[in-house]
């Protein structure tokens, strides 16, 4: 794998990279974490998988993994109750594609009442342009499994959309008001 390979994957990648990092973490944590997955794959790069296609979702299992290892660290240092700055409210991702997938607040509560497996599923599921087999690579699912767990979740994803409108409106922080 050459370096015009290697250039091609780090521009396909590398924003689908950063949005799904800095939905789970914060945009400045995002930027860090597509640096740190491209590091890894640079210096395993003669580990990448002969098809281009498989590429991409090897990329983005490092770059889960980049995340997951962050979170774990901020866990961890929350639990020490030193850093206090790491309690406040980050900052919203700009301009984001799941904008077109969650518009409005009604989304945006539907979202957030998903359990974190159900929003990685989500993500992974219909964010990003790949196909059932690289998202259950990426998950480590058969491909059987990745497609009964996106049915599922869409049936979930319905029922949410359905309670949130039929019983209340939405306020913008995305919590049911109540209706008197």
């Amino acid at each position: 794998m050459g370096e015009d390979d290697f250039r091609s994957l780090y521009e396909q990648m590398s924003p689908r990279i950063y949005s799904f990092a800095a939905r789970r973490l914060s945009p400045e944590v995002a930027g860090d974490i597509v640096s740190e997955t491209f590091e890894v794959a640079w210096s395993k790069r003669h580990e990448w998988p002969s098809e281009s296609d498989a590429r991409a979702g090897w990329v983005f299992t490092i770059g889960k993994n980049k995340i997951l290892q962050e979170s774990q660290r901020i866990r961890r240092k929350h639990h020490d109750n030193r850093f206090a700055a790491d309690y406040a409210t980050r900052p919203a991702v700009e301009s984001d594609v799941a904008e077109t997938v969650t518009e409005g607040a009604a989304g945006q509560a539907v979202y957030a009442q998903l359990t974190e497996a159900e929003a990685e599923l989500f993500d992974i599921a219909f964010m990003r342009d790949l196909g059932r087999a690289e998202g259950a690579a990426i998950l480590g699912l058969s491909v059987i499994t990745f497609t009964t767990r996106v049915s599922r979740l869409r049936r979930r994803i319905e029922s949410l959309q359905h309670a949130s409108t039929s019983d209340g409106r939405i306020t913008d922080t995305g919590a049911r008001a109540e209706t008197r």
